[in-house]
């Protein structure tokens, strides 16, 4: 049976990860009757200072289908998800997709039914969790973040305006192996560079320069429902997004042509 592996970043997620495993684990069923795939999940422990280790270990004891891997110290998420697409790519060889997304409970699993879909229909390399599609909700996010958000959105429009994108941050996404196996083949370990939350951006248009093709989804996310402290420094990501879109945008095409 071909496999769907879940790629899950952790920084100090002992009060999440569990329930987020076992939102996975339900969705086992529909997933092999509906798509004929099994379910593969892999946490990358990213130097927790908690139990997200202690958690994740036991875990792997309870279930075959999941995986920890672990860095010792925390290197922030872009590093976890260098980690997590590598280890997908070397080690998860019978896997055509792979899912990223939070482990901290704010995105609901279930949507990786319409990803799926979606990415079937529209034979689509990349499918994205959407905030701004029609019939998304955000709940619990403050308001200064959401109005950094919908800056950050028309920013990342304007300069990189790559097809079907809306939004350009999200975490929660389903990649094909071949569009990720061309990408890595061409940036091997520089595919991600970014070590902070910056890295999605950068992950996406790497892709997109490797000649994805992207569709969206509408979603809920909730982040009322997030246990523990935000990771992100709003104003630092902010001024490193800036920073990160006129690097990228020297970045050429695998087609040659510049996307100046």
């Amino acid at each position: 049976m071909n496999k769907l592996t879940i790629i899950l970043p952790a920084y100090n997620e002992d009060q999440n990860i569990e329930t987020m495993v076992e939102r996975w684990l339900e969705l086992q069923e529909v997933l092999a009757d509906k798509f004929g795939l099994e379910l593969q999940i892999v946490a990358v422990n990213d130097g927790s200072k908690d139990k997200t280790k202690e958690i994740a270990e036991r875990l792997e004891q309870e279930h075959s289908n999941f995986t920890l891997v672990n860095h010792p110290h925390n290197r922030g998420l872009g590093e976890a998800v260098k980690t997590g697409v590598k280890y997908f790519i070397e080690h998860c060889t019978e896997s055509s997709f792979m899912g990223l997304m939070d482990c901290d409970n704010t995105q609901d699993p279930i949507y990786i039914t319409d990803m799926l879909e979606k990415m079937s229909q529209k034979k689509a390399d990349v499918v994205i969790a959407s905030r701004y599609q029609s019939g998304a909700e955000v709940k619990g996010v403050s308001g200064i973040r959401l109005l950094m958000s919908e800056g950050a959105k028309y920013v990342f429009t304007i300069l990189l305006h790559i097809r079907n994108v809306k939004d350009y941050t999200c975490g929660y996404r389903l990649y094909n192996r071949k569009i990720l196996q061309n990408a890595y083949t061409r940036f091997a370990d520089y595919l991600v560079s970014e070590s902070g939350f910056t890295c999605m951006v950068e992950l996406l248009y790497k892709l997109y320069c490797c000649g994805a093709v992207f569709e969206e989804v509408p979603f809920e996310l909730r982040y009322d429902y997030k246990k523990g402290a935000s990771k992100m420094a709003v104003l630092k990501t902010a001024i490193n997004s800036i920073r990160l879109t006129l690097h990228l945008r020297k970045i050429k095409k695998t087609d040659g042509e510049s996307n100046e």
